[in-house]
C-alpha cells in the first residue's frame, strides 16, 4: 500500500490540507487503514466543488479500486468498483446501447463519488442518480462488508448515497443503465430575454428528456440566456465528441479567461460573447459528449480563477419568490462589483430524505472567484439561506452556516441515524465538521 503525505486540495482549488494519503489495493489494506487510524476521509478522483471528500489527518484514495466487475449488456445492468472514473465507463457501455441515467456535468468523477453525493444532472425528471442505483457494496467504520440495496439493509443504502462517504467505504456501485440508440442528442436550443419567455420555455420543457439553462444576465424585470433542451437521438451519423479548438489550445485559453475573469466588466461581455456563439455554431445533432460535459474541453478549466481558486454555490430557489430573490442577489452583486462566469439555473421538482439536495422550485448555480470580497459574499448568501429558507446542495457547498442547516428537519434525521452505524466517529470530513454532523 502507498502512503504518502502531499497537498490535497479539491476540485475549486480553494482548500488546502496536506494529510496522508493511502492508496490501498485491495480490501485487506482498507481494513488496515480503517483498523490503524481514526478521523480519515474517503476520496475519489477529487472533483467535489465542496469539502465533503477533505481531511486534514488522512485521506483513503479509492483510485486503484477501477474496474468493472459484471456488466449485463442485454438487461443494461452494471456494477463495477467505486474508483472507476465514469469518463472510463462511458465508452463501455454506450458501445452496446446505454447510457448513465443521470451524469453530472463532468466525466471525471469517480461513480464511488457519485453515490456519495447522489448527483444531480440535466434530467427533467428523476434528477438524482439515487433512482438507478441497485445496489451498494460497503465496508463499514467496524471493517464488516455488507450489501445494501432498497430490499437488504434499507437504511444504510438510503444514507448511504447522499451521504458523503460518512456511512463506509463504498466498494462496488450496481446501475441500472438507460437504453439509447445512438452516441447523439437531439437538442433545441432556445434563447430568451425577459421572464416570460423563460417561464414559457420552462413549461414547455416537460416534453424533453433533458433541460437546463446558462444564464448572462439578471436583474428584477429581466432575464437573459440560451435554454439547452434535448432527447437522445435515434441517429446514427457520427458526430465529433470533442471540441478539438479548446482541447489544443486549452493554456491559450486558460490565459484569456484568466484575464477576463479579474475585470468586473469584461465577464458580462464574456457571457454575451458566449451566448452569440452558441447560436452561431449551433447543431440539431450533437455528441453526448458536448452535451453533457461541455467544460470538460477546456482542461484544468478549475486554474481560471487563480491561485486562490473559486467557490461554486447551488440552492434550490422556490417558484413563487424566484424574482424576488433573483432581484435582492442582482442588486448586491451589482453593488459589490462581484461576477460569476457560471450561471446556471434548471427547474427542479425532487423528492429526498437526509442530506440530498430535494425540493421543488428553480436550482441556481454560481461560480464565484475567491478574493478580498469573499467573507462579505458569504454572510449575505447565509443570509438569504437563513431568510427564505432555501435549501443548498451540499455537494458543492463550502460556505453554509451550520446554524442554517440545523433547522432541516432531514438534516437532525440524518446525524441521529449515522450516529448508530459510524459511532466513533472514524470517517469525518472537513464537511462533516464544519456542520457538525
Amino acid at each position: 500500500m502507498i502512503v504518502k503525505k502531499k497537498e490535497n486540495t479539491n476540485w475549486g482549488n480553494n482548500t488546502k490540507t496536506y494529510p496522508k494519503i493511502y492508496e490501498p489495493k485491495n480490501y485487506r489494506e482498507i481494513q488496515k487503514v480503517i483498523n490503524n487510524n481514526k478521523n480519515f476521509v474517503i476520496q475519489g478522483n477529487r472533483r467535489s466543488f465542496g469539502d465533503g471528500g477533505l481531511n486534514k489527518n488522512k485521506v483513503l484514495s479509492m483510485k486503484n479500486f477501477n474496474k468493472i466487475i459484471s456488466f449485463d449488456s442485454i438487461k443494461g445492468i452494471i456494477e463495477a468498483e467505486s474508483g472507476l472514473l465514469l469518463n472510463d465507463l462511458l465508452p463501455v457501455i454506450t458501445e452496446k446501447g446505454w447510457f448513465l441515467a443521470v451524469t453530472p456535468g463532468t466525466k471525471y468523477v469517480s461513480l464511488g463519488g457519485m453515490a456519495a453525493n447522489n448527483v444531480v444532472g440535466k434530467n427533467t425528471y428523476n434528477n438524482q442518480i439515487k433512482y438507478h442505483i441497485k445496489k451498494i457494496k460497503l465496508m463499514k467504520a467496524d471493517k464488516k462488508i455488507i450489501t445494501c440495496s432498497k430490499k437488504n439493509n434499507k437504511k444504510i443504502f438510503d444514507l448511504t448515497i447522499g451521504g458523503f462517504g460518512l456511512t463506509g467505504i463504498i466498494l462496488t456501485v450496481t446501475f441500472k443503465l438507460k437504453k439509447i440508440y445512438s452516441k447523439n442528442i437531439e437538442q433545441e436550443l432556445v434563447e430568451f430575454n425577459n421572464f416570460k419567455e423563460f417561464y414559457r420555455i420552462s413549461k414547455n420543457s416537460k416534453k424533453y428528456e433533458y433541460s437546463v439553462c446558462w444564464i448572462d444576465n439578471f436583474n428584477n424585470k429581466k432575464i437573459q440566456g440560451l435554454y439547452h433542451l434535448g432527447n437522445h437521438s435515434k441517429q446514427k451519423i457520427y458526430r465529433n465528441s470533442e471540441n478539438f479548438i479548446f482541447k489544443k489550445m486549452g493554456l491559450l485559453v486558460l490565459l484569456i479567461f484568466r484575464i477576463i475573469n479579474s475585470n468586473y466588466i469584461l465577464p458580462k461581455l464574456l457571457n454575451f460573447i458566449f451566448r452569440n456563439y452558441k447560436k452561431i455554431f449551433y447543431k440539431k445533432i450533437c455528441h453526448y459528449n458536448e452535451f453533457f460535459y461541455p467544460q470538460d474541453n477546456v482542461p484544468y478549466w478549475n486554474k481560471v480563477y487563480g491561485k486562490r481558486g473559486f467557490i461554486q454555490i447551488q440552492f434550490l430557489i422556490p417558484e413563487n419568490k424566484f424574482q424576488v430573490i433573483l432581484n435582492k442577489i442582482s442588486v448586491f452583486l451589482n453593488k459589490n462589483k462581484i461576477f460569476s462566469i457560471f450561471i446556471v439555473i434548471k427547474k427542479f421538482n425532487e423528492k429526498g430524505k437526509y442530506l440530498n439536495f430535494s425540493g421543488k422550485g428553480y436550482s441556481i448555480s454560481f461560480d464565484f472567484g475567491i478574493d478580498k470580497k469573499q467573507y462579505i459574499l458569504k454572510s449575505f448568501l447565509n443570509t438569504m439561506f437563513e431568510k427564505y429558507k432555501l435549501k443548498v446542495n451540499f455537494t458543492k457547498d463550502l460556505i453554509t452556516n451550520k446554524n442554517n442547516v440545523n433547522n432541516y428537519k432531514e438534516f437532525k434525521m440524518f446525524k441521529k441515524s449515522l450516529l448508530k452505524i459510524n459511532s466513533n466517529r472514524k470517517i469525518s470530513s472537513l464537511l462533516s465538521k464544519r456542520l457538525e454532523i
